[in-house]
């Protein structure tokens, strides 16, 4: 599978014959940030598809490219990285050092870092925990799970406040990181405590209108989800998507 970028002169410096390769898993939020900021950037992107329930990732092959086994993983012509913020970040320095996905402002930088932070080390954490009893288990999650969870919603509605992205007046990645786990709870499963946050609904919206990038490739990330929630609450065995 390959996801095309469009072609750049013959003058860039960056301009590479080959596609960046992707390992990744339809599902993961991680992975479908990665994959909207590379068309954002215009990266082409070769997929390996990794079923992490069929513990594909514990492949001898793929452990010696990344000991941690995790995805999203990339291989640019040799260069390994995984963690998917990482690897948002290269894409947009090598690839689309003017996006304003990052601009260079040092100051929005820096904010852009630390929400950055905010939702891949507190919000998606949260998130994954109090969906993955109902994924995987077809288990209500604990009152404590639930707790956490909102509060992290809450958290996240108190930093977007009135604006109408998290940090500037257009798309950064912060906002990719955000709306790419927030379209799991509104599109894939449904989360009823998202209603005490009509706010979070609305920006995800604008996101949505801002960055057609992202239905082009989450539309099938949430229909798996959908899916599997299904599958889930009759009893069936869950398959494909997991952190």
């Amino acid at each position: 599978l390959t996801e095309r970028r469009p072609s750049r002169s013959s003058s860039d410096p960056e301009k590479t014959t080959m596609a960046v390769e992707l390992y990744n898993t339809t599902g993961s939020p991680p992975c479908t940030f990665v994959r909207v900021v590379a068309k954002k950037c215009g990266v082409e992107l070769k997929l390996h598809n990794i079923n992490l329930m069929a513990k594909e990732q514990l492949n001898p092959e793929f452990v010696k490219l990344n000991p941690q086994h995790t995805v999203p993983t990339i291989n640019d012509n040799g260069f390994v990285l995984w963690e998917s913020r990482a690897i948002g970040l290269y894409f947009v320095e090598k690839y689309a050092p003017d996006s304003q996905l990052y601009p260079k402002d040092v100051q929005k930088r820096a904010t852009i870092n630390r929400l950055i932070f905010f939702e891949s080390g507190t919000f998606l954490p949260a998130q994954m925990a109090y969906f993955r009893p109902k994924w995987f288990k077809g288990q209500e999650p604990s009152v404590e799970l639930k707790e956490a969870y909102d509060k992290a919603l809450a958290t996240a509605a108190t930093l977007l406040g009135d604006k109408k992205f998290l940090c500037c007046d257009y798309v950064t990645l912060a906002d990719i990181g955000l709306a790419s786990s927030l379209g799991v709870a509104i599109e894939g499963s449904e989360y009823e405590g998202l209603d005490k946050f009509p706010q979070l609904k609305e920006y995800y919206k604008r996101f949505k209108a801002a960055m057609p990038e992202y239905e082009e490739v989450a539309s099938e990330a949430l229909r798996l989800i959908r899916d599997m929630v299904q599958r889930a609450k009759s009893g069936q065995p869950p398959h494909g998507v997991s952190k």
